[in-house]
């Protein structure tokens, strides 16, 4: 039986000027279906510290494999994300079942593409497309045709599928490896150098240029990536809100009182349905500013 405290990951929450934009984005390209519109509570603006999006539009839709894990908030008072620019969560890597047939959709310009469909440096099993989105964040559609060692990945039939690889932007790879090791009390982060084609374009450099990126494996097939990006800028918070773009990541623990005592962290009692059938809720934030959300039953 695993030892590890972190995994699956439930899901991605994102800040927009224009959640209309956002929906409309997701079900109309990538298969996703409108799972619930509803208003931020006053539990949930207060769970965030964000009493700014009190009585805002809240979305949550569903991939084509009818799992809801994509939360949008709006706050028509936002700033710009900036892709790729900033630390905190950089990127969204959701798994689909074939990259090629999928990039055919891509006929508005609702999503700009940063990546064709290529197979990843790391494996010839893995093949990607990068995209921004509406909301300014950044998605890795990622086609794994088989196992690939040591990783523990998903792979699906359906168009598109869930969240498995949060990727965090962050000044140092050692501090925030150190922080996510800490949560998880299991594995050990593997620790590579490697070139990230998206990074460089955006910072202009040479397409061979390397990153410092750790991987640390979580339950459920799921990975946190860490890339040290020391060019990027600070993580910019809206006044009374979250981070533009992708605003914060949540989670299942298997530990979370344990976290909440090692970390200060406080457990709030939540019935949303977006965490059901998960209902104690902690917020934490990481070493380069970056919000988690922690769920347990």
């Amino acid at each position: 039986m695993s030892k590890r405290q972190l995994g699956p990951v439930l899901g991605a929450t994102l800040l927009t000027r224009d959640i209309v934009q956002v929906i409309e984005a997701y079900c109309h390209t990538l298969g996703f279906k409108l799972v619930t519109q509803d208003k931020v509570s006053r539990e949930l603006a207060e769970h965030w510290q964000a009493p700014g999006l009190l009585g805002n539009s809240l979305a949550i839709l569903a991939s084509s494999d009818g799992k809801g894990w994509l939360r949008v908030v709006e706050d028509k008072h936002a700033m710009p994300a900036k892709p790729l620019r900033n630390h905190g969560w950089m990127s969204l890597e959701t798994n689909v079942a074939n990259v090629d047939k999928l990039r055919k959709k891509f006929t508005s310009n609702a999503f700009t593409i940063i990546g064709e469909p290529a197979y990843l440096q790391v494996s010839d099993a893995i093949k990607a497309m990068q995209v921004i989105g509406p909301a300014g964040e950044v998605s890795y559609l990622t086609q794994i045709n088989k196992e690939v060692p040591p990783f523990e990945l998903p792979m699906t039939d359906f168009e598109t599928a869930g969240l498995f690889i949060p990727v965090l932007s962050t000044p140092s790879r050692a501090d925030s490896l150190a922080f996510y090791q800490a949560l998880n009390n299991a594995d050990q982060g593997l620790c590579f150098e490697t070139k990230i084609t998206v990074l460089n374009k955006t910072w202009q450099k040479p397409i061979d240029h390397q990153y410092a990126v750790a991987t640390l494996q979580l339950d459920g097939k799921c990975l946190f990536e860490i890339d040290e990006v020391t060019q990027a800028n600070a993580i910019e918070t809206n006044p009374d809100s979250l981070p533009s773009g992708i605003a914060m990541i949540t989670c299942v623990t298997s530990a979370i009182d344990k976290v909440a005592d090692e970390f200060n962290g406080e457990i709030k009692q939540l019935d949303n349905g977006y965490y059901r059938p998960f209902t104690r809720i902690m917020m934490l934030k990481g070493p380069a500013g970056e919000l988690i959300e922690l769920v347990s039953e």
